[in-house]
């Protein structure tokens, strides 16, 4: 698959579960391969409206971006980013004008996006879904995203380590998502991507049990994306499987298929 926007080819792959404890699915993925973009939405456990919110994100985040696509062509990548922000702060702000109040939440999912632009991909957050780039030759995955939980916060000012956030009771209280308060406030990272690296893109169904060096050795672990996503699904089940598990897998190419 090769965007018109993106200099490389890409093969790429998304999956949800439910999991081995759940009772019905708020994940969401997101495939849109002909605009370059992709994501993962986590409806919000304990709203009723948590799974028609990651359903109204999987609909109007490809349409709105659609609509965008053609601001792209000559856009750098920071003005991509900036589009690609406002175009999730929209999203969310439509979402929280049809049901939410200041005190009442009935609708609220998180987002996790990426754009294929140039030679770099744009990443979008509004929650606690992460995105990752494996590079070529490393053994970790790199977060590019940040956690917009309360325990996130706490990691970055230095007050709780990554290990002691994913069992922390705080990583569960989200400071963003897409619902919020008006003006939401998305935030975007763009990275430079080459041949051989690869992206994902995930819930914390995935990434609250499967270790990222785990994950790497995944993502590593088929030609196949829809094997890996399949893969790294049954690693998160195997874990406890304690929350629905969603995956977007895109590995970046040049001319043939590499692995």
């Amino acid at each position: 698959m090769k965007r018109a926007g993106f200099q490389y080819e890409y093969k790429y792959a998304g999956l949800v579960d439910i999991g081995s404890l759940r009772q019905d699915n708020q994940d969401e993925v997101v495939l849109a391969p002909e605009q370059g973009l992709f994501a993962v939405s986590d409806g919000m456990g304990g709203l009723v409206g948590g799974k028609e919110s990651s359903a109204y994100v999987k609909k109007a985040f490809p349409l709105v971006a659609k609509n965008c696509i053609p601001l792209l062509d000559n856009a750098s990548a920071e003005e991509a980013a900036g589009i690609l922000r406002e175009s999730v702060q929209m999203i969310s702000d439509g979402l929280y004008r049809q049901g939410n109040t200041y005190k009442y939440f009935r609708y609220g999912a998180t987002i996790v996006g990426v754009l294929l632009h140039g030679n770099r991909a744009v990443f979008v957050c509004l929650g606690d879904s992460r995105g990752y780039v494996l590079p070529k030759y490393k053994k970790d995955p790199v977060q590019i995203t940040q956690d917009m939980n309360v325990a996130g916060y706490l990691v970055r000012k230095g007050q709780m380590s990554k290990e002691e956030a994913l069992i922390s009771m705080y990583s569960s209280q989200l400071t963003a998502f897409v619902g919020m308060p008006v003006p939401a406030t998305p935030e975007t990272f763009v990275v430079e991507v080459k041949p051989g690296d690869r992206i994902l893109l995930c819930s914390d169904g995935l990434y609250g049990l499967v270790p990222e060096r785990e994950m790497a050795q995944l993502m590593r672990s088929s030609r196949s994306p829809k094997q890996v996503c399949q893969n790294l699904i049954d690693a998160a089940n195997a874990h406890g499987g304690r929350d629905n598990i969603s995956a977007v897998y895109i590995q970046i190419l040049n001319g043939g298929e590499e692995r």
